[in-house]
């Protein structure tokens, strides 16, 4: 008599629930696979909540390509059904806390932290968001949909609200909870990080408050946002007329880091292609040793000297503050073999993308291969998603990725564990 392991046909465990997390768990549950999806962050979507618009297509970046039973059909995270399908068990605000077990068999601790308001009771009618700062909704396209809860901001008035919710959906005594569960396959999906350059004392990052990061920038574009698309300067909020961005910061950099962040080029010119477009009269400038635009990202290049976008191909020199709340920077042009004098009201570093934080307990507990501080696959060049046994990487877990590069190692990875199941 044959013996079945009915181990391989356990739930998958996939960590991070951004656009690979999120393209893995809905094909594995197409194919009527359990999995257990584990985001740390309150809501699902990872970096691309903070994105605005997605290269290369330009559209929203809330957009999730949607069922494969339904080809073609995209929606907006909020519609893509997680909390829906039956398939889909989704953890927000959990951490992987212990991976014990064997391949095809783990044993993993998962520990939730305190959930305030019920994401199944919140009906977001606002009271508690008009009363107190502490609750906030993170995006309005966040799922679950739910307002979130921030107890270091608590004033006396939360208990008021917490006793006047329509729902009884906030618990400011909620505690974290514990549990353990078996998985028979890991997938990493954990994203990057994008670096905080406060140790650059040359750039002034968190010490002049109008020098900023691409995501923040994206974040000041999106009409969803704080300024509602209008480019400002968070030191006084006056109208942004001069910006100037700089590439490669903490990138190909023997003090930081060596490897090139691969996206960063498109994400700046995405964003100065959309500030000379969309917002009249703000004149923009690139700093850059290379401008690396792969494949069909070209268009964006050239779409940005077009449209009067202006390139100086050098190192900044100096960034000082004046009292009217503007930088004046010097540039030395390596072109012209000349220091140029630029004043600006918004300088925006493309800072490198790096390893999710938890990227390196995980690694070093599954024993993983790895490359720059990302994982690395066991075999590039025939299995670029097989981590282990049993174990899986896409997307950033990688190393800087596109979305649409994500969501192809992602259904890459479902492919490998179908086959293993057969």
């Amino acid at each position: 008599m044959v013996e079945v392991n009915d181990t391989l046909s356990g739930p998958v465990l996939i960590i991070g629930a951004g656009v690979a997390g999120m393209t893995a768990a809905i094909e594995l549950a197409d194919s009527d696979i359990k999995t257990i999806l584990v985001e740390k962050k309150q809501t699902i979507g990872g970096n691309a909540l903070e994105l605005y618009k997605a290269f290369p297509t330009d559209d929203c970046f809330y957009c999730f390509e949607g069922s494969r039973f339904r080809p073609g059909i995209r929606k907006c995270f909020y519609r893509s059904a997680m909390l829906d399908n039956p398939n889909i068990d989704l953890r927000t605000n959990t951490r992987v806390d212990e991976i014990t077990g064997n391949p095809g068999n783990f044993k993993v601790k998962l520990t939730t932290g305190p959930m305030y308001v019920d994401p199944k009771r919140c009906i977001m009618c606002g009271l508690c968001l008009k009363r107190s700062g502490a609750f906030s909704l993170i995006s309005p396209q966040c799922q679950p949909q739910a307002v979130f809860y921030d107890p270091s901001l608590a004033e006396e008035s939360v208990k008021e609200i917490e006793k006047e919710c329509p729902t009884k959906a906030i618990n400011l005594n909620a505690q974290s909870t514990e549990e353990q569960v078996e998985v028979s396959d890991i997938i990493l999906a954990t994203g990057y990080t994008e670096m905080r350059p406060v140790n650059m004392d040359e750039y002034g990052y968190g010490k002049y408050p109008n020098v900023i990061t691409q995501l923040e920038l994206a974040r000041m574009l999106d009409p969803n946002g704080e300024s509602a698309g209008a480019l400002i300067r968070p030191s006084d909020g006056a109208p942004v007329k001069r910006v100037m961005m700089v590439q490669c910061v903490g990138s190909r950099d023997e003090n930081y880091n060596l490897y090139c962040s691969k996206i960063c080029c498109v994400f700046a010119l995405k964003h100065a292609n959309i500030i000379v477009n969309e917002r009249n009269g703000i004149k923009t400038t690139v700093v850059y040793m290379d401008i690396r635009t792969y494949d069909r990202h070209e268009r964006y290049y050239r779409e940005a000297r077009e449209s009067g976008v202006r390139f100086v191909r050098g190192r900044v020199h100096l960034v000082r503050p004046n009292p009217d709340g503007s930088l004046d920077i010097i540039v030395y042009d390596s072109l012209l073999d000349r220091y140029l004098s630029y004043n600006i009201d918004l300088f925006v570093l493309s800072t490198a993308l790096e390893p999710s934080e938890e990227d390196e307990t995980l690694q070093r507990t599954l024993g993983l291969n790895t490359s720059s501080g990302f994982v690395a696959p066991l075999d590039l060049a025939n299995d670029s998603v097989v981590a282990g046994d049993h174990v899986y990487v896409c997307g950033a877990a990688m190393g800087p990725a596109e979305v649409p590069e994500s969501v192809t190692q992602a259904r890459a990875v479902v492919s490998k564990i179908l086959q293993g199941r057969q």
